[in-house]
C-alpha cells in the first residue's frame, strides 16, 4: 500500500505544481499589471493549434 501511497502523492504533488503555474499565468493576465509583470504572451488560448492539426488531417502524407 505505500507504493499506492507515493504514487498518490506523486500525482498531487504535479496537480498542484500544474495548478499553481496556470493561475500564476491567469494572474498574469491582469490588465492593471505592468507590462513587465503581465504573461501574455505565454498564455495559449484552447484551440490555438486548431489550424495546425487541420493542415495536417488534410494532407494524407504527413
Amino acid at each position: 500500500m505505500s507504493e499506492q501511497r507515493h504514487e498518490a502523492a506523486d500525482i498531487e504533488q504535479r496537480y498542484v505544481a500544474e495548478y499553481n503555474d496556470e493561475e500564476a499565468l491567469v494572474e498574469g493576465l491582469d490588465p492593471a499589471k505592468p507590462g513587465e509583470q503581465k504573461t501574455t504572451e505565454q498564455v495559449k488560448a484552447a484551440g490555438d493549434d486548431v489550424e495546425e492539426q487541420v493542415d495536417e488531417m488534410a494532407d494524407p502524407e504527413r
